[in-house]
């Protein structure tokens, strides 16, 4: 028997030995087909971070039985038994290019994530062959086209994010194929038509959002059979009619999102038996009449979000048994009657919006005693009684908002106390008493208005102690007493209001007054003089004393203020003269003293007395110049001229002697100049030149003696104009700025100086955030110099017509529709949101800055106009290629002028040409050759950048609305030609269809992962 056995044994050796070789042959085989997978994938991609520096195939082969060396790069993970790839993660990596049909050798894939990325074109079906994936994300890319077929064959998928993509044509049906799939998320792309009834076959589907796309007709019925759904987002879509009554099947659902969807009827009763759900917004629709008593089912509802709709009568009371509320949003609809008391005691809530209804009654009195109420918003409404004491009882109070309604009776003092507060607003209530002490002590409070009530006593003082307190208005009260004394050195305000307030006493001395920008305090019984210390208001814009009985002199400080450009002083008892001073002060743009007690000529020299009304200066007899039209009395120039011709001779000597001394520095001076070699000896100059004054227009954390050491030490030229040269200079704080030094006193200055202190003028008052931020100005006796947030992207000339332009990563439709529209914004902010309008009149490529997120700023302000009325400009200002066919020859500025500029950027944009070229022809400009060549459709193509993605039909036809535009905008007939709000509105509605990492819904609610970060475009589109 054991002979038997032992021959059994070396019979079967040889077959034994022949079938581990076979083993391990194919084993070897398929590792190496996954190295050259992953090999296949790093050469088709295109990383420009160099992301797979670590995928080194130097070891191109294991030792059988050793861990593969792939195993160990980054994204890969492998089966520990087997080293057979089961994880594949390349996601936020900045990749574009194509996945490769290799992947395919990945058999064994279970989970693929390649989002957050910028992969474009068709989705490659070849991924539909790794029939093993149980993952699947692809969120946060540009996928585009109609989604491909061959989804069905991942038969073991359980979950496949594709969000925020830009997907087309209909929702993919074979998805219902996959019996195990839980998590579906199709949101964020394009894809049209209805919601297939047949995705009421899932069996298994936990997650579904379709939000964000252009899907219509009603909600499928259907869908409410998928009873294992626990979170469904369908908003932000254009359906048509009700919320189906079967979703009152889904017993499971925790969220529900139908809101902005176009939706009617009724408050959906079916959901009132959703008692599972935690989230429901409905908010944004067209649903109308009241809500149901049912719907205090909800028990565990915690958002609640039925704003922006149309629903009426009294909000129930069954709303105060929902226990879990934390968020009530019931704002901007047309409920009537009472707030349920019970509201007040809801232990969870943190939220509650109100505002724009027609409420009244009493609030709650309970309300904050019992919950952790973090924002209160019931402005507008007809709410009257007293304000509830306890609502900050948790010290989790931040907003208060009761503005516009009837609250009467005192301001509870617990507000006082409340150190959690940064915003106030209880203004136009019937509120009384004093306003209560220790607001000063809040750390965190920014923002409070009190005005229009009733309040008494005196204004607390402490209120000038609040650390970060930037905005307060007092008007509209019944205070009787006078200002704090210590008002003006609040730390950090920049607006205070107390106008109409019954104000009495003196104004407070200014020491400390440096951050103010508004000063309101007209209207009341305020006496004596102004003081003379107001210099140190060096912000000041807006000063209005108005209507009070200050008596003395116009203090001259006021002129030297840098930015000042609003002052009114009329109705009060001021005498003596306006200080001459007022005649250089380049900012000022509106000065009203009538009716006071002045006398003397009125000044007549200066950019704001030359166009001032008549009526800035009426009901002062003793006023006489030519703006009042009374002539000045000339008896004293005859009674003053024998001690005049007394001094002469001496006054000739004197100023001889200055002249010769004058004369002589200027000499020295201009030999040291002009034996230089760079211009740091030039800026050490002006530093002797000195003292240097530093105006700020916001917080710096430098000095003017920062700014000129760094100049002296830099060599790093940003750009030169027809005003100056602009550096790039890095403070010692380590913040960079643009400094824009005016060139020296050579022939041309005053001209250009003229030009700068226009743009100080106009951007010293602007802030919006497509118009360049000025951040100060440095100026002494001889040289002048800007102070600018300093732009990393360089100019949109730069990014159109640079050496590189064809390479530039960020030159793709998306980002020039970005930059143009913001464009736009600025220029609207100028035409239609200043006072009076700004006319830019120098609107090009190279004037237009790029942030670091490539926002547009528009910049270079030297030639701006602001416009009060219809006037003619004595040169043509502007560039050539830019400028309005009819401004040459009638020389009227408005603001078609711009509108015209700004057409001829949206054709350098759209085309990538320059306006002026000699391909257009002799005498001919951009808009004569786009003109020209849109007569044929060939004609069209060569209009259309390809640089920017015009080979894709869809992005074409985003780049031909763009166009439409730009013809408007150059109209010959400034006529036919849009106001600049017009253009915004059109340039919107012809936004492209590609979508950006953010959602742009606002909510809270997260799809499918957190909110990635801002991903830089591709080039062009792969179509």
């Amino acid at each position: 028997m054991n002979l038997i056995i032992l021959i059994f044994f070396f019979l079967c050796q040889p077959l034994l030995i022949f079938s581990t070789t076979i083993t391990t042959t194919t084993t070897t085989t398929t590792l190496s087909l996954q190295l050259h997978a992953l090999l296949s994938l790093k050469s088709s991609l295109v990383h420009p971070t160099n992301t797979f520096q670590d995928w080194d195939p130097s070891v191109s082969l294991p030792r059988p039985g050793a861990k593969p060396v792939w195993c160990t790069w980054s994204g890969v993970k492998c089966d520990p038994k087997t080293f057979s790839i089961n994880t594949l993660d390349i996601s936020n990596r900045n990749l574009s290019g194509t996945i490769p049909d290799e992947i395919n050798y990945l058999t064994h894939l279970h989970h693929l994530n390649i989002s957050l990325n910028s992969f474009s074109g068709p989705l490659p079906s070849s991924i539909f062959n790794l029939t093993f994936l149980r993952t699947l994300d692809i969120n946060h890319n540009f996928f585009n086209s109609t989604f491909p077929p061959g989804v069905n064959k991942l038969k073991l998928l359980t979950y496949f994010n594709a969000y925020s993509n830009s997907f087309t044509g209909p929702l993919p049906e074979e998805l219902v194929q996959l019996q195990f799939l839980e998590h579906l998320n199709l949101g964020g792309s394009y894809f049209e038509g209805e919601i297939p009834k047949i995705y009421g076959g899932f069996n298994t589907l936990k997650f579904l959002d379709l939000a964000g796309n252009s899907l219509v007709g009603e909600i499928p019925a259907e869908l409410g059979f998928v009873t294992s759904l626990q979170h469904v987002e369908i908003g932000y879509n254009v359906f048509s009619g009700e919320i189906p009554s079967q979703f009152a099947t889904l017993s499971n659902l925790l969220l529900l999102d139908v809101s902005s969807s176009n939706l009617s009827g009724d408050f959906p009763i079916a959901l009132t038996n959703l008692t599972n759900i935690e989230t429901l917004l409905i908010f944004k629709n067209n649903f109308s009449g009241s809500i149901p008593a049912s719907v205090g089912k909800l028990q565990n509802v915690r958002v609640l979000d039925l704003s922006n709709n149309k629903f009426t009568g009294n909000i129930p009371e069954e709303i105060s048994s929902l226990k879990n509320l934390k968020q009530l949003i019931l704002m901007n609809n047309e409920f009537t009657g009472n707030v349920p008391q019970g509201i007040g005691e809801l232990p969870a809530l943190e939220d509650l919006f109100l505002w724009n209804n027609s409420l009244t009654g009493t609030l709650p009195q309970k309300l904050g005693l019992n919950s952790k109420l973090q924002k209160l918003d019931v402005s507008s409404n007809s709410f009257s009684g007293p304000i509830p004491p306890n609502l900050c009882f948790g010290n989790n109070l931040m907003k208060l908002i009761l503005f516009s309604n009837n609250f009467s009776g005192q301001l509870p003092s617990s507000l006082a106390n409340c150190t959690s507060l940064f915003r106030l607003r209880v203004q136009n209530n019937r509120l009384n008493g004093s306003i209560p002490i220790g607001f000063g002590s809040l750390l965190n409070v920014t923002f409070m208005d009190m005005s229009d009530n009733d309040f008494t006593g005196p204004i607390p003082a402490d209120l000038a102690n609040a650390v970060k307190l930037q905005y307060l208005n007092v008007s509209g009260n019944l205070f009787g007493t006078g200002l704090p004394e210590n008002i003006w050195r609040a730390p950090s305000l920049q607006v205070f209001s107390a106008s109409s307030s019954k104000l009495t006493g003196k104004i407070p001395k200014f020491e400390g007054c440096v951050n103010f920008y508004k000063i309101e305090i007209e209207m009341n019984d305020l006496n004596d003089s102004i003081p003379w210390d107001i210099g140190h208001c060096m912000k000041l814009i807006t000063l209005k004393l108005r209507g009070n009985s200050l008596t003395g002199i116009i203090p001259w400080e006021i002129s030297t203020l840098p930015s000042i450009t609003e002052v009114d002083l009329s109705h009060n008892f001021l005498t003596g003269t306006i200080p001459s001073t007022f005649g250089n002060c380049s900012t000022l743009e509106s000065f009203n003293v009538s009716y006071n007690q002045l006398t003397g000529p009125v000044p007549s020299f200066g950019p704001a007395f030359s166009s001032l009304h008549p009526s800035s200066f009426v009901g002062n007899e003793g006023l006489c110049g030519g703006v009042v039209q009374k002539p000045c009395d000339t008896g004293i120039e005859t009674e003053l001229k024998p001690q005049q011709q007394k001094k002469s001779a001496g006054t000739i000597v004197w100023i001889l002697a200055a002249v010769f001394f004058v004369g002589m520095f200027v000499l020295i001076a201009g030999g040291r100049c002009f034996h230089g070699t760079c211009q740091r000896r030039f800026v050490v100059e002006e530093r002797e030149l000195g003292p240097w004054r530093l105006t700020a227009f916001q917080r710096l954390n430098f000095t003017a003696d920062d700014v000129v050491e760094c100049l002296s030490m830099t060599d790093k030229i940003l750009g030169m104009g027809s005003t100056g040269t602009v550096y790039k200079a890095e403070m010692p704080s380590g913040e960079i700025i643009a400094v824009k030094k005016l060139w020296g006193k050579h022939k041309e200055t005053i001209r250009r100086r003229r030009g700068v202190l226009a743009e100080v003028d106009v951007l010293g008052n602007v802030r919006h955030r497509n118009i360049v931020r000025l951040l100060g100005c440095c100026s002494n006796t001889d040289c002048t110099m800007l102070l600018y947030e300093y732009m990393p992207n360089g100019s949109l000339d730069d990014l159109l017509h640079g050496k590189n332009k064809g390479d530039n990563l960020v030159a793709d439709w998306v980002t020039r529709y970005k930059i143009a529209l913001g464009v736009a914004q600025g220029i609207c902010y100028l035409h239609h949101d200043c006072d009076p309008v700004i006319v830019h009149r120098d609107l090009k490529p190279s004037n237009i800055l790029l942030d670091g997120e490539m926002e547009a700023r528009v910049a270079d302000f030297g030639v701006a106009k602001l416009i009060q009325c219809d006037e003619s400009m004595s040169v043509i200002a502007g560039s050539y290629g830019y400028i309005a066919p009819e401004y040459a020859y009638t020389l009227q500025v408005d603001e078609k002028s711009d509108i015209y500029s700004f057409g001829v950027v949206l054709m350098e944009i759209i085309s990538g040409k320059t306006s002026v070229n000699s391909e257009f022809g002799e005498g001919n400009s951009i808009v004569d050759w786009v003109r020209s060549r849109m007569k044929t459709k060939e004609g069209i193509k060569d209009v259309l950048d390809k640089n920017a993605g015009a080979s894709c039909n869809s992005v074409r036809e985003e780049m031909m609305l763009v166009l439409r535009v730009a013809l408007l905008c150059t109209s010959r007939n400034p006529a036919d030609r849009p106001s600049m709000r017009d253009v915004v509105s059109m340039l919107q509605e012809a936004k492209p269809k590609r979508k950006s990492p953010d959602n742009g819904s606002g909510r809270a609610v997260v799809h499918g992962g957190a909110k990635p970060p801002p991903l830089p475009q591709k080039a062009t589109l792969e179509c």
